[in-house]
């Protein structure tokens, strides 16, 4: 339902989605602002239009003090003015189940009773500022007096009583339900308002974050577009990058797998003509020329050999598996050690576990966990034995000797084959990566290769989305390392 509504009322493309969403979210912070403004607006006129009240208290007191006792009562209710202000009266042989004086707030101080008698305030939702019982302000008049009094009492935002005695202790009680009454404060609108507009800025902020998401999903997914889902949803922009994306992969595989079917055919119609040459090279009499011939041969069919695997890679064709790596790499350092190879395969590493003192003992204590962890993972173990032969075979031939060491950890496998070979130039670091690229440029399969074992052991590795690092050591050699992530196996 919600990909409908997009579809049908929101823009197409990413600006004006983001454009349209900031203005709606700035609408959002303004009607904040505008109701918190307003209600304090409103607020404050509320108490400046409190002021009548207080002539209005001052007489009805005045005049139900000049009235006979009889008829004080009768009389009082006559003057409430609807829910503005109203009166009642607190009868002397009612005093017994009213609360005293002494439980209020009491107002002033300056006289007893007459013209100016004492007021008692009763808030009842919370307790009245220092403020308005420390003023006695103006002492002189009582219509003055309580004029102050009333917006005073507005101000507390809270329901709120007046009990002004008389002189034979009856009580005129004033109560105000349409501005004495329990409101948010300005504080508090204060707080509210603020609050929304930082929701609303919050909103923005994520909502902008959510109308990119698809971006960040092409990003994180541009290897895998074959398979990812494009909803229909996403910005026209997203969608136009999905389809670039996936049109440049699909050419490009194209590309690839015409070359190499090129290749494959360019090498399957050179065998043919290479064994007629071979035979024939057998009637050659003259054994050093003969050899030389065999010998380019061969060479010739080898660099032809190594293109092709290569660019097939046999990375995509082999599905993942479950293997044992400890037996895949001492397999190989074995394979090498048969032949009279000078490759020594070092102890396994497994992390250790130190456990620190407690409140109880302070005694450390290290665990290690060559019991618990296996070499079990998940990969394409053919291209690792591919990749772990030529690092081998590198250190063999260039370094005179190999020593490989393996180390286990729950999220990650680490392989190292150290050599004492002169090593590689820091500037070539990244360029012997490269297909063909050879250090030794003479091009003589026999002293500098075909250039291309350490690329193929850097696809692997990438394939596996692990790191290949080559180091060289302090004094002499060199050090490849191979770090590939594994799931922590359940023990």
């Amino acid at each position: 339902m919600i990909s409908r509504f997009v579809e049908k009322y929101l823009p197409t493309r990413i600006r004006p989605r983001i454009l349209l969403f900031g203005f709606l979210c700035g609408f959002l912070a303004a009607s904040f602002a505008s109701v918190g403004v307003g209600a304090i607006i409103n607020r404050r006129a509320e108490i400046a239009e409190t002021t009548w009240i207080g002539p209005v208290i001052a007489r009805v007191y005045e005049e139900i003090s000049r009235m006979p006792l009889e008829r004080r009562l009768l009389s009082v209710g006559n003057f409430n003015r609807s829910d503005a202000v109203q009166f009642a009266l607190v009868k002397v042989h009612e005093l017994n189940d009213a609360p005293p004086l002494d439980n209020y707030f009491l107002l002033n101080t300056n006289s007893q009773y007459g013209p100016n008698p004492r007021i008692y305030l009763d808030l009842l939702d919370r307790n009245p500022r220092q403020k308005i019982l420390k003023s006695d302000y103006p002492p002189e008049d009582l219509t003055a007096k309580l004029t102050f009094l009333v917006s005073a009492i507005a101000r507390h935002d809270s329901r709120a009583m007046l009990y002004i005695p008389f002189a034979n202790g009856e009580r005129l009680v004033v109560a105000s339900p349409k501005y004495w009454q329990a409101r948010i404060t300005e504080v508090q609108w204060l707080l509210i308002c603020l609050a929304g507009m930082a929701f609303s800025g919050v909103l923005y902020a994520v909502g902008t974050r959510a109308l990119l998401r698809p971006f960040k999903v092409l990003s994180e997914n541009s290897n895998e577009l074959n398979t990812l889902n494009i909803k229909s949803i996403w910005p026209e922009e997203a969608k136009g990058v999905a389809y670039r994306l996936s049109t440049e992969q699909k050419e490009k595989a194209e590309v690839l797998d015409e070359r190499t079917r090129m290749l494959t055919a360019i090498s399957h119609d050179l065998r043919t003509p290479a064994t007629r040459l071979r035979l024939r090279a057998e009637y050659i009499e003259d054994e050093s020329l003969r050899n030389k011939i065999l010998s380019d041969l061969d060479l010739m069919l080898g660099m032809t050999r190594d293109a092709i695997d290569f660019l097939k890679g046999g990375l995509e064709r082999e599905e993942e598996e479950y293997f044992e790596i400890v037996s895949l790499v001492q397999s190989i350092c074995d394979d090498f050690s048969d032949v009279g190879m000078p490759v020594t395969f070092l102890p396994i590493q497994y992390p250790t576990l130190r456990t620190t003192g407690t409140v109880f003992s302070s005694h450390e204590k290290s665990v290690p966990l060559d019991g618990m962890l296996k070499g079990n993972m998940k990969g394409r173990p053919k291209a690792l034995q591919r990749a772990i032969t030529n690092l081998v075979a590198n250190a063999v031939k260039y370094g005179f000797q190999a020593k490989v060491s393996l180390t286990i950890e729950p999220s990650r496998v680490l392989i190292e084959v150290m050599d004492k070979g002169p090593g590689i130039p820091e500037d070539e670091m990244e360029n012997v990566l490269k297909p063909f690229y050879r250090l030794e440029k003479s091009r003589n399969r026999e002293t500098g290769g075909s250039g291309l074992g350490l690329s193929i052991v850097n696809s692997v590795i990438q394939t596996h989305n692990g790191h290949f690092d080559l180091i060289n050591l302090p004094v002499q050699g060199l050090n490849a390392t191979v770090d590939i992530p594994r799931s922590i196996e359940m023990i």
